[in-house]
């Protein structure tokens, strides 16, 4: 659980500068909470938080729940975070994002193309 912890670090950490101006900081914390959200050892928790991130349709969404698909402990929440990742990758760019790389590599990868608040 402390590599997905650490993995689920790593991801607010690539996008806690991306913000700018105050509704941008506003979605920003919101962002951050839902983020505290998938590392609760509740899985009940975690899978309101992945239902929020989905409602939410925000490509940004895209690194932590890939994250969560990969790496969490229980296979129900892996399956709704994949679930989650389906409705927000309209243009079906994950697997070629993805192909071939470990976790880490390929949250870099998603960072870089989802992980920014300029499509909110």
């Amino acid at each position: 659980m402390s590599d997905f912890l650490s993995q689920l670090q790593m991801v607010e950490e690539a996008v806690k500068n991306a913000t700018k101006g105050f509704m941008a900081k506003l979605d920003a914390a919101t962002f951050k909470m839902t983020i505290g959200g998938l590392k609760s050892n509740d899985p009940t928790a975690v899978m309101i938080s992945i239902e929020q991130l989905a409602k939410e349709k925000r490509e940004i969404s895209i690194p932590p729940l890939y994250v969560v698909a990969k790496g969490h402990p229980v296979q129900q929440v892996r399956n709704k975070a994949e679930e989650a990742l389906k409705l927000l990758d309209k243009g079906n760019e994950i697997p070629a994002l993805v192909k071939g790389k470990e976790v880490k590599e390929a949250v870099v990868a998603l960072v870089a193309r989802f992980g920014n608040f300029k499509k909110l």
